[in-house]
């Protein structure tokens, strides 16, 4: 199991791998372009080849984008969901010229329209997106289910992954956000079996390529999304050892998304925390 987190390229790309070394990360998660803005320019590309070439002689893989938060596939706005699409297809460019696997991203909410009427447009969006860039996963992360958001129990992913019909959409399970959403809340062996189970029945495990291993602050079923430090929140050091024991989910990459002991983001801290929960197993 390769372990790692979501870490700035703050000063540029380059600087991300500096960040990674520093806390043990062997997989990364990063931002391709700003998170809260519209504009998604591609990297330049001597920045672009050298940051690809660093990963590879540090052994930093796989290599992932996270989405900007704007992105709302879902949207009953349509000016809305075009741009979202738009902005999504954009940032697969940038994880091609990065190196990237893909892009990492939540769907977004459908307001007041029927839920499956949402499922088709997202369906419809993810199809055009792969036919404008014929490259790269588009990875769907499982929400907390606040406010309409798609995508937080597993048969609905399921159903637009079946409905895409593509290899190239998988899927990013968040356990802080699968418990807030009671996906999985009670982490013994018997109900992580039964976890395995489904993403198995209805998104198939091969294509489970990341897994978000967060704590949460939020109660089970709060449909809350508060991440917090590993063994610091209501999921446990325990919950998280059983967790990551089970054989098909040993070989997913963990990348962290914790708010760190210094409130910096993810730390070495975090890291050596899940190593030692994973070699205690």
């Amino acid at each position: 199991m390769r372990i790692g987190a979501h870490v700035s390229t703050r000063g540029g790309f380059m600087n991300a791998v500096k960040n990674a070394r520093a806390i043990g990360a062997q997989t990364i998660q990063i931002f391709g372009a700003s998170p809260v803005r519209w504009s998604a320019p591609l990297p330049d590309t001597k920045e672009a080849t050298e940051f690809c070439n660093e990963c590879k002689k540090h052994d930093i893989s796989p290599v992932f984008l996270h989405a900007p938060y704007l992105i709302n596939l879902a949207s009953p706005k349509k000016q809305l969901a075009a741009m979202s699409r738009s902005l999504l297809s954009k940032h697969l460019e940038i994880a091609h010229a990065l190196c990237a696997r893909g892009v990492i991203f939540h769907i977004g909410s459908r307001g007041d329209m029927d839920p499956r009427e949402a499922e088709v447009q997202v369906i419809n969006a993810l199809k055009t997106i792969i036919t404008e860039v014929p490259r790269g996963d588009l990875i769907i992360e499982n929400s907390a289910g606040a406010g309409n958001l798609v995508g937080d129990q597993l048969d609905e992913v399921g159903r637009i992954l079946k409905g895409v019909k593509s290899e190239r959409v998988r899927f990013c399970y968040d356990t802080a956000h699968g418990f807030a959403a009671g996906v999985l809340v009670d982490m013994g062996k018997k109900e992580v079996d039964v976890f395995v189970k489904k993403v198995e029945e209805h998104i198939g495990i091969k294509n489970l390529v990341a897994i978000h291993m967060n704590d949460s602050k939020a109660p089970a079923r709060s449909n809350k999304d508060r991440h917090e430090n590993i063994g610091e929140g209501y999921i446990g050091k325990d919950s998280f050892g059983v967790f990551l024991s089970h054989k098909k989910l040993s070989t997913v990459p963990v990348i962290l998304e914790v708010p760190g002991f210094d409130e910096k983001g993810p730390d070495k801290k975090n890291i050596e925390i899940v190593k030692k929960i994973i070699y205690s197993q």
